[in-house]
């Protein structure tokens, strides 16, 4: 025996002659020849049996994505309401915040004797609210005695 037999107990391999090195095999035989597959297959058009199935679950499909679409979009501006009504909020809070400091500020400075600091914190409380008597007031008490000392502070309506 001069072949291994353990890859079958079929007689040709194992009764095997060792080839040369860079020599050329001969063919291996075959002892059963596989049926070729001659079955023909004819071309059909697809045939939908549910025709009226498909298109009522298609037309169902899309009036739901509608209906999402329009209650998403409901929602997303609902959000888009509130959150510019909140952020007006905030501006408002925060700007009554800095009108409140800049007034305080400004009284400060002016029991400090610095007539030119409290009168640019009551320039810009002006600028936040320009309806409040007290910051008038005390814009014009202000420029009146910067007025007797520089020129350019003379002329407050220009606010």
């Amino acid at each position: 025996m001069a072949g291994y037999m353990g890859f079958g107990m079929q007689s040709w391999i194992y009764k095997r002659k060792l080839r040369k090195p860079f020599s050329k095999r001969g063919k291996v035989p075959t002892h059963s020849s596989l049926p070729l597959y001659s079955r023909v297959f004819k071309l059909q058009r697809s045939v939908k049996k549910n025709k009226k199935q498909n298109a009522v679950l298609t037309l169902l499909i899309i009036f739901s994505l509608l209906i999402l679409g329009v209650l998403t979009f409901s929602n997303i501006f609902k959000y888009e309401k509130q959150h510019k009504e909140f952020v007006s909020e905030m501006k408002d809070i925060k700007n009554q915040e800095a009108f409140i400091f800049l007034l305080n500020s400004g009284k400060e400075r002016l029991n400090a004797n610095n007539f030119s600091g409290a009168y640019s914190e009551f320039v810009l409380a002006y600028t936040i609210n320009s309806q409040n008597e007290e910051v008038v007031r005390l814009l014009e008490e202000t420029s009146s005695v910067l007025c007797k000392t520089d020129k350019k502070y003379c002329n407050t309506s220009e606010l």
